[in-house]
């Protein structure tokens, strides 16, 4: 004769302590998410940005072991961190487009806009020719010559989504370091608060 198995319920509760908690940790990313972006968009604190991001990883791991009772591991750190890197990057590229939008066409203030964008790209450009004048020459001249793509509105265009991009990576990569680092403090705090 079988023996009856755990009821529905009952097996919905047992959590698996090496899992992640998706749900629990959307709902710590996304408490951090808006704070750490806005920190690390144009309008915030931008030389310190990567600070916002590890202390925001750690902080989700934190509110992610209040809410589940479970302690994270550092791969869930990791992950949990990621996680609030990618939502950061989202409002921060939202932030940055909607202060640009604004810049310009409330503000009035295109011409100033297009004229740093313009003394960045010939100071990047001027700066590989000299890099590469001795030693590679046609590598200098094709520089040169792709210089002139990037003051065209594609090129302006480009330029904007891999900045964004490049931001998003970096965003993820130190989130998910503070979530690892948030995991490492908590299992030290656990480890300290048993003895």
């Amino acid at each position: 004769m079988q023996t009856p198995s755990a009821a529905p319920s009952q097996r919905l509760n047992v959590r698996n302590p090496g899992a992640v908690h998706w749900r629990d940790a959307i709902r710590a990313a996304a408490i951090i998410a808006f704070p750490a972006g806005l920190l690390s968009s144009r309008i915030g604190l931008q030389g310190i940005w990567v600070i916002w991001l590890i202390a925001g990883g750690a902080v989700v791991l934190s509110i992610y072991r209040r809410r589940t009772g479970t302690l994270p591991t550092g791969r869930m750190g990791w992950r949990i961190g990621a996680l609030l890197g990618l939502f950061a990057a989202v409002v921060a590229t939202a932030i940055d487009g909607i202060s640009l939008v604004v810049e310009r066409y409330a503000l009035h203030q295109g011409a100033a806009i297009d004229q740093r964008y313009h003394d960045a790209i010939q100071m990047s450009s001027k700066m590989y020719v000299d890099l590469f004048s001795t030693s590679n020459p046609q590598m200098a001249s094709a520089i040169s010559n792709a210089e002139h793509f990037w003051y065209t509105p594609d090129g302006a265009a480009a330029m904007v989504l891999i900045n964004a991009a490049g931001l998003a990576v970096f965003m993820l990569i130190f989130a998910a370091a503070g979530g690892a680092l948030g995991a490492r403090l908590t299992a030290k705090s656990a480890q300290t608060s048993t003895r």
